[in-house]
């Protein structure tokens, strides 16, 4: 009998903001889209920006016609204890006796979302299934991964961050049977730090939607946008670098004497100084729609993050054609810009300014890169192509 493939995600659903979460959800549409069952297993709480109170009921639903069930969510742990399930099994005891991991990591674990009952479901039904587990820091993951190793399957979204150095985090990929790699960064990344035979790490890659328009004019309008455009869709905090990103645009305004607009959109509300409102627009959250109208209307695309394992948006821009700006320390980004000749990288201020300048006055060079870019999303992004990886490397079908 084939294994119920199942995908497990502590957060899941059309309300769940986070990289991770919206590829699990558009993996699992994929995958039932080629006609492979596939459910998806995860907790009632929204994300990782709310409270652990229910936003979704616990039980039985479907999302785009995917199968989804609904565990709730445990009470928060005493500092440094395993949930309840994790702690009483044999195997995850003998485990945690070896690693002996330090007690910082123990400490992080216990301070977020959890589900015992989840994790006991795991374990009763780890004969008939195979698991994905998305992501690979949280604790649904580390201690799901130690409960049924054999039935593991990991897509990590991990770059070089402090998570990736844990006692924990070593064990668990080093014992999931098979790694879903989102680039071939990633994948080298994974090699590298953990010592992993290449053959453990397939490189599966994720889509985006192609289909989607966008109109330049139509955002313009809607935002009375009249100057060149700069725009960076996500979390506009340090973990994306935003903040030195609006000192870099802000520099290179006084310097160049020209006035230029950087948009930023994401969920929550940034704090701008009023010298900052001049060029800074928060738009806020925007529609799939608006945000694709964004891509199109922007000049650039920039990236100032350091740390990630895909970046959707830069794909997004891509499609829209338009070129791109990272930040040269992120192995991701950067390697992505290499690989489709789809933009520029700044390693600091002066970098940066150089970019911008070719980028802004010479349009010609922008096209180019953004059609290199929008052919490269076209090749390696599609959805369907995504999930036959996964299937193949999951179910070896």
């Amino acid at each position: 009998m084939t294994p119920k493939l199942t995908i497990v995600s502590t957060w899941f659903g059309p309300d769940t903001a986070g990289g991770a979460e919206v590829a699990a959800r558009r993996l699992a549409q994929s995958i039932a889209a080629l006609g492979v069952p596939v459910e998806v297993w995860t907790t009632t709480a929204r994300d990782a920006f709310a409270p652990r109170a229910p936003h979704y009921p616990v039980g039985a639903s479907t999302d785009a016609g995917v199968p989804v069930h609904r565990f709730a969510v445990s009470p928060e742990l005493e500092d440094s204890a395993v949930p309840a399930v994790a702690a009483r099994h044999p195997l995850v005891q003998r485990t945690l006796k070896q690693l002996n991991p330090p007690r910082r990591e123990l400490r992080v674990l216990s301070t977020l979302v959890h589900s015992d009952d989840l994790l006991a479901a795991l374990v009763d039904q780890a004969a008939e299934r195979r698991y994905i587990f998305v992501p690979y820091p949280l604790p649904i993951s580390v201690w799901g991964g130690m409960l049924v190793p054999e039935q593991t399957y990991l897509l990590p979204c991990m770059h070089d961050e402090p998570y990736a150095y844990h006692t924990l985090s070593r064990w668990q990929i080093q014992h999931a049977q098979t790694l879903l790699a989102n680039s071939s960064q990633e994948r080298d990344f994974l090699v590298r730090q953990y010592d992993l035979p290449p053959e453990r790490v397939v490189l599966s890659r994720l889509g985006i939607d192609l289909t989607v328009t966008g109109d330049a004019a139509a955002f313009r309008a809607d935002f009375n946008i009249t100057t060149p455009m700069l725009f960076f869709a996500g979390r506009r905090d340090v973990t994306k670098n935003v903040p030195l990103l609006i000192r870099y645009v802000q520099e290179y305004i006084l310097r160049r004497g020209r006035l230029i607009t950087l948009v930023l959109s994401g969920r929550d509300p940034i704090e701008l100084t009023s010298y900052q409102q001049v060029f800074v627009r928060d738009v806020g959250f925007l529609t799939e729609q608006d945000k694709a109208n964004a891509f199109a209307a922007a000049d650039v695309f920039v990236h100032a993050g350091t740390q990630e394992s895909f970046a959707f948006v830069l794909m997004e821009a891509w499609l829209q054609g338009r070129p791109a700006l990272v930040n040269r320390t992120c192995a991701v980004t950067a390697g992505a810009i290499a690989e489709a000749r789809g933009g520029l990288d700044f390693a600091d201020f002066a970098s940066f300014a150089a970019a911008l300048d070719i980028l802004l006055e010479h349009p010609d060079i922008a096209a180019t890169f953004g059609a290199s870019g929008q052919s490269y999303v076209h090749t390696h992004c599609r959805w369907p192509d995504v999930a036959t990886r996964v299937v193949a490397a999951v179910l070896g079908t």
